[in-house]
């Protein structure tokens, strides 16, 4: 024990005199370097160090994102147009329907027999326009009473017609090719004219809607493709079919409906980015790191200027992804601060060492 203890002050006494040995050398030889420098009489370059990547500039394609979901083309409540107790319902939630098919039926009640009575009275006052036309050809009627006759005839082809709509009108229809979303009623149930029966839903196409600002609304028109991709990363290309004419007054942005084809049975519902091609631009790939702000707050870049002094670029970030941003409003060919631009005024002179490793890297591109 007494020998451990002393072995380890042994090590440590040794590793003073070793360090302290090294700070006198270190010493005498800043002073013999201090001397050395007032006796050639050059002084030492204080200036800033910095780190310059040489970048270019690529023309790239500037989109407009939005986040939104997906909705159907088409969305509505069938109403009863008549009265009637429910017979049968002869789709289930969530099945495909053809437009104009039978989807629901109400009871009948008295509405036949109502329809053969229209019939019979049609066929009468038919028997008797025909004999009063004909007493008319004999002279032994006139022009009035044949015009009566047929006014008769008329107003019995129009209750008749009236009850055979009615009678159609028991045949719940659906006004367009869809999936039925719900069953409102149940069969046994009573409707009266304008209940609820049925909520039909058209996904073909599914439509975004993206709220757009008013400084890039003048760069979309209608008939524009967009790139629209869904929450678990697929993506889907449609075109924009509608643009408002008028900004909403609370948000300035304007409405844009993008029409996506859905081949292969997409939902509705579901959270998508759209994004919609703004422009071709010259624009740089950097870290989002590198960005910084000048006096007035204006986010931007540093780079190095011909002359050798800090340069400050207002930036404006035209696409960005996981790895990076694509920025435009720097020279096309820039010599960017990559390290040590927190340290480096904008116009002043520094020192540089090139660093000719790309930064770009591996970045995404949305084409």
């Amino acid at each position: 024990m007494k020998n451990s203890i002393g072995i380890s002050l042994a090590v440590c006494l040794a590793l003073v005199i070793w360090m302290a040995a090294g700070m006198v050398s270190e010493g005498e030889g800043t002073a013999g370097q201090s001397e050395n420098s007032a006796t050639d009489g050059t002084s030492t370059d204080n200036r800033v160090l910095v780190e310059v990547t040489p970048m270019q500039a690529e023309e790239i394609t500037s989109y407009i994102l939005s986040n939104g979901s997906i909705t159907p083309d088409r969305e509505v409540v069938v109403r009863a147009e008549t009265a009637g107790q429910i017979e049968d319902i002869l789709v289930e939630e969530g099945a495909y329907v053809e437009a104009n098919s039978v989807i629901m039926r109400l009871e009948l009640d008295d509405r036949q027999i109502r329809e053969e009575q229209a019939e019979i009275n049609v066929q009468e006052k038919q028997r008797l326009y025909d004999a009063a036309a004909n007493l008319l050809d004999r002279n032994f009627a006139s022009q009035s009473e044949v015009d009566n006759a047929l006014t008769q005839l008329k107003l019995a082809e129009v209750e008749l017609e009236r009850i055979r709509l009615e009678i159609e009108k028991t045949f719940i229809r659906a006004p367009f090719a869809g999936f039925i979303e719900e069953n409102i009623v149940d069969v046994g149930e009573y409707v009266s004219i304008g209940n609820e029966m049925i909520r039909l839903v058209d996904n073909d196409p599914l439509v975004v809607t993206a709220h757009i600002s008013q400084n890039d609304v003048d760069y979309l028109s209608v008939g524009t493709e967009a790139i629209v991709e869904l929450i678990n990363g697929n993506e889907r290309r449609g075109q924009v079919r509608f643009i408002s004419p008028r900004a909403n007054e609370s948000t300035r942005t304007f409405r844009v409906e993008i029409a996506v084809p859905n081949t292969d049975g997409l939902r509705s519902g579901s959270s998508v980015t759209a994004r919609i091609p703004r422009r071709q631009v010259m624009a740089h790939y950097i870290s989002a790191g590198l960005l910084t702000l000048n006096e007035e707050g204006d986010i931007g870049l540093k780079t190095i200027d011909p002359e050798g002094r800090v340069a400050f670029h207002e930036i404006t970030i035209e696409r960005s992804d996981v790895d990076g941003m694509w920025v435009s409003g720097l020279p096309q060919q820039a010599q960017v601060i990559t390290a040590g631009q927190g340290f480096a005024p904008i116009g002043e002179s520094v020192r540089m060492t090139m660093n000719d490793s790309s930064i770009v890297g591996k970045h995404h591109d949305y084409e």
